[in-house]
């Protein structure tokens, strides 16, 4: 039987150690600015946030500083702030007289469906110390560089400061190396990609990373970070369909809608990398995945679909496996035959075991371990 293999990218094809260094260095950034030495945010706080399904850096980074802001300036009620997030810093440093904050808490709130964990932590209130100007600042539109000045100092470290320029034609405001490529590490070996890499086996990418816009579209890449792609070509993967954050941010330009209501969960990121995986094409199975969000329909892309295979997913969070489980409703209440697996890594983190636990999802410590299970049902 026919298999489709959607895999995720930081924490399963690759280790993240690039985007949690660039996590350390932006929030160190504002440190700075304060006039502390660093922030010690330890990865169990973190990987907390991906248990609450927070899973972008892009959304830690600004929860994580609000959090530490707001413990400093519930200490001083009613401070008067600037909005701009550099000069706020500077001011919160020298209203700190020695107090440096300890191991804070993150509220915990709902994240609402189609929009961004900042924009939920920003309707539910969180931080209430924190003046409204800067607040509003700190967390809303956080996937818009030229807004959020920590998803700006983010990607900087993330690509380094030549790429960022580059990418977003803006000026660097920090000078530093890329530490995707000096810290990312890929997680696979030559005989897991042989045993991943055989005939009937189909793989795509489902990631949030930044990407290009969908391979068969021509139009400039200004403002599309290839961070996604780099990825695939570290693992020795770079020809499989990828759905990323730049696929899918490109359709919701062109149709008006909004990106955060097309990545997982949402069953049409999923949907789209299969339809890619099995056909090759990229930008017509995002746009089928999309018509079946706004119609309920799936058109003839879904028609030249085998009638009966298997769709596995491999994740290290819980919002790739929903998007899957959700895509494979979708195709079964269409007629198809399909059997879904879902399989978790944990990289031996206690909170990301405990999300599996609690959802039924088997998981393992690493790839080695996942391959027991793998390999008989791969043939």
């Amino acid at each position: 039987m026919k298999k489709v293999i959607l895999l995720d990218v930081d924490g399963v094809l690759v280790n993240p150690g690039g985007y949690r260094a660039a996590l350390h260095a932006t929030l160190n950034y504002f440190a700075g600015l304060m006039g502390v030495p660093h922030f010690d945010f330890h990865e169990e706080k973190i990987a907390e946030l991906e248990k609450h399904g927070i899973f972008s850096e892009w959304d830690m980074v600004p929860v994580l500083l609000g959090a530490a802001w707001n413990d400093i300036l519930s200490h001083w009620p009613e401070a008067k702030l600037p909005s701009d997030l550099a000069s706020a810093a500077a001011e919160i440093g020298r209203r700190m007289n020695g107090y440096v904050p300890g191991d804070v808490t993150v509220p915990e709130f709902e994240v609402l469906p189609d929009i961004y964990p900042t924009e939920s932590a920003l309707q539910h209130g969180c931080f209430p110390f924190i003046p409204a100007d800067l607040r509003r600042s700190l967390l809303h539109d956080s996937r818009n560089v030229n807004f959020s000045h920590t998803t700006r100092l983010f990607q900087h470290y993330s690509l380094g400061s030549r790429v960022f320029s580059e990418t977003y034609n803006l000026p660097a405001e920090v000078e530093t190396e890329s530490f995707l490529y000096s810290h990312d590490k890929s997680n696979l070996n030559e005989a897991i990609l042989e045993k991943l890499c055989q005939p009937d086996v189909y793989l795509a990418s489902i990631t949030a990373r930044p990407s290009a816009p969908p391979r068969e579209v021509d139009t400039s890449h200004v403002g599309y970070a290839p961070e996604a792609e780099n990825a695939l070509e570290l693992v020795g993967l770079p020809d499989i369909p990828l759905i990323g954050y730049g696929r899918l941010e490109y359709l919701a330009k062109e149709r008006g809608l909004d990106a955060a209501a097309l990545l997982k969960p949402s069953p049409v990121q999923a949907l789209a990398a299969t339809a890619a995986a099995f056909t090759g094409e990229e930008w017509p199975a995002i746009q089928a995945a999309a018509d079946w969000q706004q119609t309920g329909q799936l058109n003839s892309v879904f028609s030249s679909l085998p009638r009966s295979f298997e769709l596995m997913v491999v994740e290290d969070t819980m919002g790739g496996i929903r998007s899957t489980w959700g895509a494979g409703e979708v195709l079964q209440k269409a007629g198809l035959d399909v059997t879904v697996r879902a399989f978790g890594l944990t990289s031996g983190s206690e909170s990301k075991a405990a999300a599996f636990d609690k959802a039924g999802v088997p998981h393992f410590e690493n790839w080695e371990m996942l391959m027991t299970r793998l390999t008989p049902l791969l043939g």
